[in-house]
């Protein structure tokens, strides 16, 4: 519940801030313009450049697409923005302990196509050297475990 208040009270915060920045604006720039028609409209323009810009500035990135995972024995992502990070981490808490036992038995040769929590679909599969060995496992998510769960069962 503390949390909750939390987010609450930073929430009331950032308003508040917002609004009183607002003000400031559109009172400065309205002063400095003299308070006409122009004046205020050169002010509205201002806050709603200012707003667009903190919110590009100051929002969140975008999120990274996990359809395809390729991680090592260690379970760990070998590439791209999370190398090196456990694939676990990519989901919440209550998908970790499925996902990390089926990316243990896709290491271990076994592919498997389930599914964690209702309308989420994954696949878990081998990747063999030349020499037959599982060097990597991949770890598909939503369409593509959907569609080609298959085709990815009977790679050797």
């Amino acid at each position: 519940m503390s949390a909750f208040n939390g987010m609450n009270s930073h929430r009331a915060g950032s308003t508040v801030l917002l609004a009183g920045g607002v003000f400031l604006v559109f009172a400065g720039l309205s002063a400095a313009l003299g308070f006409s028609m122009s004046g205020i409209i050169a002010s509205a323009a201002a806050i709603v450049a200012l707003l667009y810009a903190g919110s590009v500035w100051f929002g969140a990135a975008p999120r990274e697409d996990y359809t395809i995972v390729l991680f090592t024995p260690a379970l760990v992502i070998a590439n791209g923005p999370m190398a090196g990070r456990p694939v676990t981490e990519l989901f919440t808490e209550t998908m970790r302990r499925e996902i990390e036992s089926r990316c243990r038995a896709a290491l271990d040769g076994l592919p498997s196509h389930f599914s964690c929590v209702p309308g989420r679909e994954f696949h878990a599969a081998p990747v063999h050297s030349t020499d037959g060995a599982v060097t990597f496992g991949l770890l598909l998510s939503g369409s593509l475990a959907r569609g080609r769960a298959h085709q990815f069962t009977s790679v050797a």
